[in-house]
């Protein structure tokens, strides 16, 4: 079972990996009719007890101020998925990418294709209902999907396998990143 130790343990390995800068980004687990989430402007790398918070699983609560500006897309996830943990970063080349493709990011690398998958764009800004409703109906079918412009929303039934497909969002798309460059450098030559 995931604890908020965890969560904190993840967030170093996200910021060591280069998946997201301190600041942005969260992540979440799912115990019982509650979640475990990071609080609202935490830095990743420094999480403590203190900035890992339990808000209800249901809708929303006093606690929703202080926890993650993204806590209704969590919810929305957990509420409309089977997943138990979500990790969101705002890597990139998947940030890139979202606002190159115009419906998804399609891995070519074959870790890609057989562990993740088609990662949705979605539209939405951070921390709405629209975002939420977005993220949770293309996570119903997918391990990941990407909010354009804005970021990763990573999935898994604990946080090792999110964490497993947030890394292979970014690794997938910096393959295809790099593919369309030199793609388009080999036209220009």
């Amino acid at each position: 079972m995931d604890t908020w130790q965890d969560i904190a343990r993840f967030g170093k390995k996200i910021i060591s990996a280069g998946l997201t800068s301190s600041r942005f980004g969260n992540i979440s687990f799912k115990l019982g009719n509650k979640i475990v989430i990071t609080s609202t402007g935490s830095m990743l790398d420094e999480l403590d007890q203190s900035k890992i918070i339990e808000v209800d699983l249901k809708g929303p609560c006093a606690q929703d101020v202080i926890a993650s500006t993204e806590t209704c897309v969590h919810r929305a996830i957990y509420l409309n998925t089977s997943f138990l943990a979500v990790i969101h970063i705002h890597s990139p080349y998947a940030v890139a990418l979202s606002l190159i493709e115009p419906d998804a990011v399609e891995p070519i690398d074959g870790e890609g294709l057989q562990f993740l998958g088609s990662m949705p764009i979605v539209s939405g800004e951070f921390g709405t209902d629209l975002l939420a409703s977005n993220v949770s109906s293309a996570l119903k079918t997918h391990r990941a999907s990407i909010a354009r412009g804005h970021g990763v929303f990573a999935t898994g039934e604990s946080l090792v396998e999110a964490y497993i497909s947030a890394c292979m969002a970014e690794h997938s798309s910096q393959i295809i990143y790099l593919t369309k460059i030199m793609n388009y450098i080999n036209r220009k030559s």
